[in-house]
């Protein structure tokens, strides 16, 4: 982890994949399990999610893709302590053969990147041109400057692993509960 951008820059630089062949859930985990390791005794962490939404796992996208499945790779979003934003990406082009990322792909990945962004209680937005970047990235900071931790404690002490749901409703008016729908009792 660093706020060094050129360091940042030469690390992209030497990434060695291959060309169109996208591993977003397998970057995504890496992402959380780094975050988690500098955030132990902090109050908060967050990651902003970049992406078009595609993995090469998907039907209709060229390459291998990750090796997490997507399903497992929510879970560990849902498990995450703290919140994922994401902000998609918009790639889409027309299909003109069938090596070609096919419409379908298109639309699962932005399914996919709003379903991450609700898995991880924070927000999806999307990103139709550079012009939409900065502002996107306005609304993530001006949010997390508006974000409040409520500590809640179970009546039900089994660390049995199974998915408690939770539900928050705020009485006040402008005022919106967000954030994760549950935790998994480990």
């Amino acid at each position: 982890m660093t706020l060094d951008r050129e360091a940042l820059r030469q690390r992209v630089d030497v990434i060695d994949t291959v060309s169109g062949d996208t591993k977003l859930y397998d970057a995504g985990d890496f992402a959380i399990a780094e975050v988690a390791k500098q955030t132990r005794n902090s109050r908060r962490a967050a990651i902003v999610l970049m992406s078009d939404g595609l993995d090469g796992s998907i039907p209709g996208v060229q390459g291998d893709g990750s090796k997490l499945p997507y399903q497992e790779f929510l879970n560990n979003v849902r498990e995450f302590d703290g919140v994922l934003y994401t902000l998609w990406l918009n790639t889409y082009y027309e299909a003109l053969n069938a090596q070609d990322t096919q419409p379908e792909a298109f639309d699962m990945g932005y399914d996919r990147m709003k379903e991450m962004a609700d898995a991880g209680g924070g927000m999806f937005y999307e990103v139709e041109g550079l012009d939409d970047l900065a502002g996107a990235y306005e609304r993530v900071v001006a949010d997390l400057g508006t974000v409040y931790s409520l500590a809640y404690r179970p009546l039900n002490k089994s660390r049995d692993g199974k998915w408690r749901p939770i539900k928050v409703t705020v009485n006040r008016n402008n005022a919106v509960a967000r954030g994760k729908h549950g935790y998994y009792a480990n």
